[in-house]
């Protein structure tokens, strides 16, 4: 009776379907910007890749759909904040790692080059502390 049982385990773990990953195909993120353009939320990343949407879903979701790969949030370090998306970032916590260093960006420059220059800056609160002020 007891191999019966564990041949029917064995048997469903094995039917379940599984959703394959090709590494290769991963998208790692190290800088995540938020701002804001007429009717939109946008998401940028480091590795030049945009969601826009109504909403942080959407334009995550667009994100996500629009990159060539499978983009990977977890690994960001820093979030660049626009003045005008500030209120956003409530919703970006379920999203990113508590850890994220966040700072304020004028929506100048590359996302891609902000990372270097963040990463001597020491006094930058994370996503967990940060709060609209």
């Amino acid at each position: 009776m007891r191999r019966v049982i564990y041949t029917v385990i064995l048997a469903s773990l094995l039917l379940v379907p599984i959703k394959r990953l090709d590494v290769a195909k991963l998208e790692p993120v190290q800088t995540v910007a938020i701002y804001t353009e007429p009717g939109a939320v946008v998401l940028k990343t480091d590795t030049d890749n945009a969601g826009r949407g109504s909403t942080v879903a959407e334009a995550l979701r667009d994100l996500e759909e629009t990159t060539p790969g499978v983009i990977y949030l977890d690994t960001a370090e820093y979030l660049l904040v626009s003045e005008d998306a500030k209120e956003y970032v409530d919703y970006l916590r379920q999203y990113l790692r508590a850890s994220v260093l966040v700072s304020m960006w004028d929506g100048k420059g590359e996302v891609a080059a902000a990372a270097e220059y963040l990463s001597v800056k020491k006094d930058l609160p994370t996503l967990k502390s940060w709060q609209i002020e």
